[in-house]
Order: C-alpha cells, then structure tokens, then sequence
C-alpha cells in the first residue's frame, strides 16, 4: 500500500470515529434562578396535595416538557429543607416535597451556597444536604465538615462525553455564621482561584460558575459583579451564571487577555418560582447553552478535543398566582400572546394579563442580544 492510500485509510477511519463522537458529545444545558419558599407558596402546595402532604408538582405542568428535556438542569436551592416547623422569609424551611417536585420535572443539580443557606443553622444546612443525597440529585456550595468539600468540590459531571466542572459561591449568608465544621463556598478570589486550579487538575472540557452575588431588585449588575466576572473569565471559567437579584439583569460576553474564547456572562436569571409580584420580580428566565466536543488533527497527527458553546438563548416565563375557590393557585407560564392554548385553561384578569406582558417585555428589552428559545 502506497504511503498516500495508507493516510487516506487512516483519515478515513479517524473521521468516523469523529463524527461517532461528534454525535455522542453534544450536551444541553439548563439554568433556572432562584427557587423560593414563602409561605403563600407552602399554603397553595398543601392545598394542591388534598390533605396528603403536599404537592409542587402542578406548578410546572406547563413547561416540564421543556425542563425534562435537557441534559443536565441546574437550579438555585434558596432555602433549607429543615424539617417542620415550615416557614418563609425571613428564615426559611420549605417541605421536601418542593424538592421532589424539581426533580420529577427534570431538574439534576441543585447550587445551595446562597445568603439563605444557614436560615436554620447546623440542622438545616445538613438535613438539606442528606435528603438531596437521599434523591440522587447532585448539589455544591455547602458542605457537612471539610473532607466532605475535598472529596465532592469542584463537582465533576461527566454526560455524553463532556466532562463539565462546577463552581458555585455566595457573597454571604445573612450575616448567620456556620457552625463547625459546616462550610459555606463565600465569595473570595484566593479560595475560587484555589478551586479553579484544582478543577483543571482533572482536565475537564468546560468550567461553569454559578455566583449568587449583585444586589436585589437591581436591573443592572454593579461594578463587583464586573470585577468578579472578569476574574472569573481569566482565570479560565468558560461560562457564567448569575443569582440573588430575584430579578432578570442583563446578558454580556467577557473577554479575558489569556483566553481566545469570550465567557459568556448573565448576570441574573430573576425569581424561577416566588411569590413576590412586584414589577420585574414576578418571573425569570431559563437560560439555554448547548455545547459540543469537538476533535481535532494537530500537525503531528494528534488528535486534541475543544468544547464549544454552538448556541445559546433564555426562555422567559411568567409567575401567575390566582385564586381559586379562595386559596392562592401557582403555574409558570409561558407568554400567552404566543402560546394561547397554554393559557386557554385561565381566566386571566386584565391587571394580571396587564402585569404578564409587561414581565415579557421589560425582559425583550433587557435581553435585547440573546435568542428567545420556545419552549414548544
């Protein structure tokens, strides 16, 4: 066989094998923001079980679809599962079922370092991380004592062969210490610059952080989170995600000196489900990236891989909470000018109907440079 048929032989068989892993390392992501538990949320579930507990499930009925098809679906804990007695803000503790629900609906990882992770101490912050452990769902950002952070953080999740490190720090806790030997992952450059060092220990082909940081009700990130973010982006995150504000902030592509690549940056993905209904607090969004491995034939004939950002986009949603037979009903919702059928079942009154469109396009606006995926 001549050296010219030996190469092409070998080409071709390298590029089936390519294009075989090229189809098996794609990977979608979802990003919900704050999962909340006021009381109003706890009533309406215990409502919906009919004297058997209580049932979150309904809530969602209406974008499941879309949640269940990601590959992998992350979202931020805001409170502890704490057992009884429940409660909302200031100091929350909301039934595990709130939990369950999230993962029948699809969601897989679950961010708990955020300012309400020690509203019920010691017993919350652990009881939280047993019953996540209990389900089968992944979790970071707090930790029982520190062998527990040096065996489980960064989390590593290796899906469809893309290996993805995650990352996840709060400003703060309240101003509630932890208990020994309790550990909360706070906002701090030499303790994220240690972590992101370890994560590149284990070679994995993406780095996600998800930062509870800014301040509430802001529109618009502050300075810090700039700062932050830049840091983040140079020191070797690929992609950033933002919560705590409870509403929507605005969407930005970094560029650090040491990367070729820009990070992409949303600084604050709102409420996912609360029962806050002020302007710009009464939804959120899901945010969407799809990334793929990509091979690659070095000079020498070596193959290297690069993991890719092909797409994103954020699918926008409203929280509608009425009343039904006197006690408070919650649905998500997608916007109902596009997708009436959804909202056929609904009686919306004209301030609720007035307060949905106004959601929808304060976020068009907002989010002015990013796709709006359907959620249908």
């Amino acid at each position: 066989m001549s050296l010219k048929a030996l190469f092409l032989a070998v080409a071709l068989c390298l590029g089936a094998s390519f294009a075989q892993d090229s189809t098996a390392s794609a990977l979608k992501i979802i990003f919900a923001g704050d999962l909340m538990g006021h009381v109003t949320q706890i009533n309406a579930a215990k409502k919906e079980a009919k004297g058997k507990g209580y049932n979150y499930r309904p809530v969602y009925k209406h974008l499941e679809s879309y949640f269940s098809k990601a590959d992998l679906a992350i979202i931020n804990l805001e409170y502890p599962l704490a057992g009884e007695p429940y409660s909302g803000f200031p100091q929350f503790s909301s039934p595990d079922e709130s939990v369950f629900a999230i993962k029948d609906v699809g969601f897989n990882i679950l961010a708990t370092a955020n300012n309400h992770s020690l509203d019920r101490g010691k017993q919350g912050l652990e009881r939280t991380l047993y019953v996540l452990d209990s389900m089968g769902l992944e979790h970071l950002g707090t930790y029982r004592h520190p062998a527990e952070r040096d065996n489980r953080y960064p989390l590593f999740i290796e899906k469809n062969g893309i290996k993805i490190a995650f990352l996840n720090y709060t400003y703060g806790t309240n101003m509630l210490m932890e208990e020994e030997p309790n550990i909360v992952n706070r906002i701090d450059s030499a303790l994220i610059s240690g972590d992101i060092r370890k994560a590149k220990l284990a070679s994995p082909d993406f780095i996600i952080a998800l930062m509870h940081w800014g301040v509430e009700y802001e529109n618009t990130q502050n300075q810090e989170q700039k700062d932050l973010a830049q840091f983040l982006a140079a020191n070797g995150v690929n992609l950033i995600i933002g919560s705590h504000p409870h509403v929507v902030q605005p969407f930005d592509k970094i560029f650090a000196i040491s990367a070729r690549d820009s990070v992409p940056v949303i600084y604050s993905l709102g409420n996912f489900i609360s029962n806050q209904r002020n302007r710009y607090t009464d939804g959120g969004i899901v945010f969407e990236v799809n990334l793929q491995k990509n091979s690659r034939m070095g000079r020498r004939g070596g193959v290297s891989y690069k993991t890719d950002i092909m797409s994103y986009g954020y699918m926008p949603f409203w929280v509608y909470r009425y009343s039904k037979n006197n006690d408070n009903v919650f649905r998500l919702l997608p916007e109902c000018k596009t997708y009436p059928a959804v909202c056929k079942e609904y009686k919306i009154n004209p301030t609720d109907k007035a307060a949905m469109e106004q959601f929808f396009d304060d976020t068009k606006k907002l989010l002015h440079n990013v796709p709006i995926i359907k959620p249908y």
